[in-house]
């Protein structure tokens, strides 16, 4: 009798260590998100999407072979058994989110990019209220609407009348893809259950990604030649290759699978709602932009509504 209650108390307490955890990654893991935005319209001139997305990816692959090959070898039964569903959300979360921002970015504004990323958290409760009748609390609606006010101040400046005026390009439908892609890639990776390890299952998937993302680089870079290679590029490329792979990919995708398996798809996916924010604090730190009074205006919706939303109310007495 003794033993079964220590039992339940110490699998509860392991539960609430699990739960603050992901609190705590679910903080860092939009700064780790943003570094991917920074990075690629810096280069977006310089590298072009596919194959900045393709190399990327392959990367991180090649950084992760020599810690998952062997076990990959020796579950080859399950990723034969699970080979459609790691290359569909390989497709979803490192092909399409991986190349088509890039793609976007080229014809659209920072501030149509942050309002339809922000979609991507909408579209996940959608459809998972659609297929899986997925639902959120009064509690955590209260705090996704705070959210989703807190991006629109942002990426609109504080004026609302510039939602008014948003015209849109094609470059917006990229970043719709995209942001359906991820809608997608978060709820399936949740409910198409696996019997690899998370950490596995990761670099599976990313293999996917790069068979997804091959032909379309291949395609893209036989459209440029010839090249002219100049060592300035290839220094750039290097580095921002091995960033992108190690922290904008692995780190990232890692953390946000976690929060994810911990909070759920519809809560892991509200990181998307920091990110204006995070990418303002960024370019503050990084490029020396100035911050404005609507960031904290912003900032002050955001973090409370995200608080909201992870949040769990308390068990009725």
């Amino acid at each position: 009798m003794t033993s079964s209650i220590d039992i339940k108390a110490d699998s509860k307490a392991r539960f609430i260590s699990s739960h603050n955890l992901a609190l705590i990654i679910l903080v860092i893991t939009p700064a780790l998100l943003c570094s991917n935005l920074i990075v690629a319209r810096a280069v977006a001139d310089i590298i072009p999407p596919f194959t900045l997305a393709f190399t990327r990816w392959l990367a991180a692959v090649l950084i992760l072979l020599p810690f998952i090959s062997t076990k990959l070898w020796r579950y080859r039964s399950i990723l034969l058994a699970e080979w459609r569903q790691l290359l569909l959300l390989g497709s979803l979360g490192m092909g399409i989110c991986g190349a088509f921002p890039y793609l976007g970015a080229k014809t659209t504004t920072a501030t149509n990019i942050g309002l339809i990323y922000a979609l991507s958290p909408i579209f996940i409760i959608l459809f998972a209220r659609t297929w899986y009748a997925e639902h959120l609390t009064k509690r955590q609606l209260i705090g996704v609407l705070l959210s989703l006010g807190g991006v629109v101040i942002i990426v609109t400046k504080g004026d609302l009348a510039r939602l008014i005026s948003l015209s849109f390009t094609v470059g917006d439908w990229w970043i719709l893809a995209a942001s359906a892609s991820w809608a997608f890639y978060s709820l399936w990776q949740g409910y198409l259950k696996s019997q690899l390890s998370l950490f596995l299952r990761f670099g599976a998937m990313s293999i996917g990604g790069v068979i997804a993302l091959l032909p379309f680089s291949f395609i893209e870079v036989y459209q440029l030649l010839p090249l002219t290679i100049k060592r300035e590029f290839v220094d750039v490329f290097v580095i921002t290759i091995i960033f992108l792979a190690l922290v904008s990919s692995i780190l990232a995708y890692a953390a946000y699978a976690y929060i994810q398996k911990i909070l759920g798809a519809s809560k892991a996916s509200l990181v998307m709602y920091a990110l204006p924010l995070y990418n303002a604090a960024m370019a503050w730190l990084f490029l020396d932009e100035k911050l404005q009074n609507f960031h904290f205006i912003g900032a002050l919706l955001i973090l409370p509504g995200l608080f909201l939303a992870v949040s769990r109310k308390a068990k009725s007495q």
